[in-house]
């Protein structure tokens, strides 16, 4: 994930989304770019390991660092 994925100023800090489908492909990559953006996710899919894989990967995202 590249920093302004989302397009540059978008800071969601605060915003909650939960991503259906987001333990694979597509999904995965929304869930990880909003929580890039600064948004708290939740994960939600059929296959319990893959929902912790992209958790672990959501973990592992930096911090955004606020605009001033």
């Amino acid at each position: 994930m590249t920093r302004g994925s989302l397009g540059p100023g978008i800071d969601l800090t605060g915003q909650v989304a939960l991503v259906t489908g987001g333990s694979t492909g597509l999904g995965r990559a929304i869930a990880l770019g909003l929580a890039f953006a600064g948004s708290t996710v939740v994960v939600a899919g059929r296959r319990l390991e893959a929902c912790r894989q992209t958790a672990i990967a959501k973990a592992s995202t930096p911090p955004r660092t606020p605009r001033s």
